[in-house]
């Protein structure tokens, strides 16, 4: 038996897979099932399991005699439960935003109140743009952004995202990091420390 806070997150992980394959399906009929589930990201077996729930609860249909004919249909039930998944998702999305802005908000503040200044944010991550709205809240200056986890992206809300040489152009007072706790990212960061930047995880 999992405990509830896993049973509501493979839950919502379910509601998920199933509001992205009817979205998925509107957009195109004719997906095939290997389409389907590189859209999705997850194994064939998964995205056949889903659809088979999917027209078992008579949310779908599917049409044609053989694999490479195959079209699959949204019922009027299906439209209804897409728009109820949608709306659901949206809300939970917000109630994520407000509370990892509050906490985000709490964080930063306490680096401020130790005289910290500038800083440089390493690590992409969704905690990353709302740390870069809310230094200027708290009298931070972000100085730089370093992906360090291999996001790809280039820049966020403006700013460049730049290479771990930046540190040393920068000098900032700190680094904040801004993905979740890495051996392996604090152990290389830690010789910054010898050279006075202090190192603070935001997450």
């Amino acid at each position: 038996m999992l405990p509830n806070d896993e049973n509501a997150f493979l839950k919502e992980t379910e509601a998920l897979h199933n509001l992205r394959v009817l979205e998925e399906i509107e957009k195109n009929p004719k997906i095939s099932q290997r389409e389907l589930s590189s859209h999705l990201g997850v194994a064939l077996g998964i995205t056949n399991a889903l659809l088979k729930t999917l027209v078992h609860k008579g949310l779908i249909k599917i049409r044609g005699e053989n694999n490479r004919s195959l079209t699959y249909h949204l019922t009027h039930a299906g439209i209804l439960q897409k728009s109820a998944l949608a709306m659901r998702w949206t809300l939970n999305t917000v109630d994520f935003y407000r509370q990892a802005r509050r906490d985000v908000a709490e964080r930063m503040e306490a680096i401020a109140d130790e005289g910290i200044r500038s800083i440089v944010l390493y690590g992409i991550s969704e905690f990353t743009e709302i740390a870069v709205i809310v230094s200027y809240e708290v009298s931070l200056e972000v100085k730089g952004l370093i992906d360090g986890n291999g996001s790809g992206r280039k820049s966020i809300l403006g700013l460049p995202i730049g290479s771990d040489d930046l540190i040393d152009k920068i000098k900032p007072d700190a680094l904040v990091v801004c993905v979740a706790p890495d051996a392996a990212i604090f152990e290389k960061l830690a010789v910054y420390k010898d050279s006075g930047i202090k190192v603070y995880r935001l997450v």
